[in-house]
Parts: structure tokens; C-alpha cells; sequence
């Protein structure tokens, strides 16, 4: 097999053998350049459907804030025992 490709903390290169089909042990993986449009693409997915997710509690949040305000205005009308 052949050896690791990947870069220790130090800059030395890893002593672990490769894994079967790739240049990279189990430790390193793939090189961060191959990753990083990968990960970019799913943390804008991420983001967007977090925002689909959010804005159902943002309307309930204003919705309940016009209920108060209603019922507080109406609370003027009720007298008080």
C-alpha cells in the first residue's frame, strides 16, 4: 500500500498508510481543498432551510404579539372587582 499523502500539525508527512483507492490514511481523509466546495454548498442549504424553518415562528411570534396588544386594549372595558 502506498504511504498517507496528508501533512501533520507539524508539517511532516503522516506515517500511516493509505486507504484502498485514495491518497489519504483514515485520519486525513481527503485534502481540505477537494472539501471545502462541499462543505460550503451544504452550509448554504443548511442556512436556507433553516430560514424556511424560522419563519412560521416568526409570524406566530408577531401573531401573538397583535393578540396581546388586542386584548390589552380591550382590558379597559372590563372593570376591575
Amino acid at each position: 500500500m502506498a504511504r498517507c499523502e496528508g501533512k501533520t500539525r507539524s508539517g511532516d508527512r503522516c506515517k500511516r498508510e493509505a486507504r484502498e483507492g485514495s491518497k489519504f490514511c483514515y485520519l486525513h481523509g481527503e485534502p481540505v481543498e477537494e472539501t471545502a466546495t462541499e462543505s460550503t454548498e451544504s452550509t448554504e442549504s443548511a442556512e436556507a432551510l433553516e430560514f424556511e424553518d424560522f419563519l412560521p415562528l416568526l409570524l406566530a411570534g408577531a401573531a401573538t404579539i397583535g393578540f396581546m396588544l388586542v386584548f390589552k386594549s380591550l382590558g379597559r372595558f372590563i372593570p376591575r372587582f
